[in-house]
């Protein structure tokens, strides 16, 4: 019998007032609410910020002739959104395994669809210019990476191109209050759990290589967080909403945050540790290309 459900039961992750994705196949843990989505958001422009752009393959005369592009785990949209606003002659699909996406309020050329990427893609083969994908390293598992990347390279065309972002589970250089809130986060716990690869930042392009991609190429960020620039100031902000809505669990072994306003000044006082111990954070972006023969 597997133990998987005890382990599990062991690690408590969810907090009873979020909502959460239902396809028990998928491995993603974060929530799937409003306040999830709003943190997405402003996530996905600390990372344009901080990579000036949202996008390193070199598409950019295709993407204003005109491609179709695929956004795979697009989450709520925003990486969508702003590209099919920016590239009006290409045609923008993204698939997640959440409907949290836009239904009515979005660009002409954006379409969106419920999808577990794991499984074969709902679209004929060669059908995409560029495959986009972001932040699953606490939503694919390590056995799930290759089956992902086959399955994009099945949809894309000959000569298209796919690029992934991701980054550390950790913050680094932290100060006490940090360390404590991240051993409460649980996330190489979880990781180890779930059998996420926490690791995958520094393996895209072996992943990618492996795969038979060609001219595969990385960009590895130090990110700051609450310092520097306007990406560190919106990662802070994208951290606080996390922290803030782990409060059930730390005031469960700390009685004296379990008051709103304590818990508020504690957090505050978070923000300013990482901006006196310059906490940063490590992004990477990896693209390839699909073979023309």
């Amino acid at each position: 019998m597997s133990t998987n459900n005890n382990k599990e039961d062991n690690i408590e992750y969810k907090d009873k007032s979020r909502r959460y994705h239902e396809d028990a196949n998928a491995g993603y843990i974060l929530p799937d609410d409003e306040l999830e989505n709003d943190r997405l958001h402003m996530q996905h422009y600390a990372i344009k910020l901080a990579f000036d752009g949202n996008y390193d393959a070199p598409v950019e005369e295709q993407l204003k002739q005109g491609i179709t592009v695929l956004d795979g785990g697009c989450g709520p949209g925003p990486w969508t959104m702003d590209m099919a606003k920016a590239y009006p002659n290409s045609k923008f699909h993204g698939v997640d395994i959440s409907d949290t996406f836009p239904n009515e309020i979005k660009p002409s050329n954006a379409e969106f669809q419920v999808h577990n990427i794991t499984n074969p893609l709902p679209f004929p083969d060669n059908t995409f210019g560029l495959i986009h994908q972001r932040l699953l390293l606490m939503g694919l598992r390590k056995a799930e990476w290759q089956i992902v990347i086959e399955n994009y390279l099945k949809v894309l065309q000959p000569g298209g191109w796919f690029e992934f972002t991701e980054s550390t589970p950790d913050l680094l250089n932290g100060g006490p209050n940090l360390t404590m809130l991240m051993g409460f986060s649980k996330l190489r716990d979880i990781a180890n759990m779930k059998g996420f690869d926490p690791e995958v930042y520094k393996v895209l392009g072996s992943l990618f290589k492996e795969a038979g991609a060609d001219k595969v190429r990385s960009r590895q960020l130090m990110t700051p967080v609450n310092h520097t620039n306007e990406s560190g100031a919106l990662l802070w902000k994208d951290y606080k909403i996390m922290f803030t809505s782990m409060k059930p669990f730390v005031a469960k072994v700390h009685p004296d945050l379990a008051n709103e306003e304590a818990y508020a000044k504690f957090i505050e006082e978070t923000g300013e540790e990482c901006k006196n111990y310059k906490t940063h954070f490590i992004f990477t972006r990896c693209y390839g290309q699909k073979p023309v023969n």
